[in-house]
């Protein structure tokens, strides 16, 4: 797996400097947990590595061509069932057995026929994670995706990331210390980088 070499890389927005030279290599096939304060260029930089976005100066080599995202927003369709949001990314490469099989295992097994605006908000993040996780790219980009689960819950999903996406990249921001140590991998704090 090919390391994402990130050098110099610099992005306004109008008259903000939100990343300023930030250069950083992510490792292959490795998780990396990114942290730091609102507004520090962590999204930013997600989107920039996505191709969502496109730096003012710098570079950004090594990014595989399948790139998955867990997005802050769940940003799935309301009136869809879990199955079929997941299909929405997936098509019909995967049977829907796997499908059910995964979100049975995160805990969502008897309320696979809902339409996904029935679910709470907990229950979308997670639908949101699997979604990720079964498109089957060879980089993971997860923007705060453990928000809002209980503890409990939070170690049961992180659990499931890590076992599904052995030996891919994952990028996963988060707020929370004890997130990034439960992960594993490595940790980056963009204060020390956005200088």
């Amino acid at each position: 797996m090919t390391d994402i070499k990130v050098d110099g890389l610099t992005k306004r927005f109008g008259e903000k400097t939100v990343l300023k030279d930030v250069s950083l290599t992510f490792r292959g096939g490795e998780i990396t947990c990114i942290k730091g304060p609102s507004g520090c260029g962590k999204t930013t930089l997600l989107r920039i590595l996505a191709g969502l976005e496109t730096e003012d100066s710098g570079s950004v080599l090594g990014v595989p061509e399948k790139v998955g995202f867990v997005f802050q927003e769940d940003r799935l369709s309301e009136d869809f069932s879990a199955v079929s949001n997941i299909r929405l990314v997936t098509g019909k490469t995967l049977p829907k057995s796997t499908i059910e099989s995964h979100l049975k295992e995160i805990g969502l097994g008897n309320d696979l026929a809902k339409p996904v605006r029935e679910y709470s908000g907990g229950m979308k993040r997670r639908v949101a994670i699997v979604r990720g996780v079964l498109y089957g790219a060879d980089l993971l980009i997860m923007d705060e995706p453990f928000k809002g689960l209980d503890t409990e819950l939070k170690r049961t999903i992180m659990d499931y990331v890590k076992k599904y996406t052995a030996r891919k990249t994952v990028i996963c921001v988060t707020h929370e210390p004890e997130e990034a140590r439960y992960m594993g991998g490595i940790l980056i704090d963009m204060e020390d980088l956005n200088k």
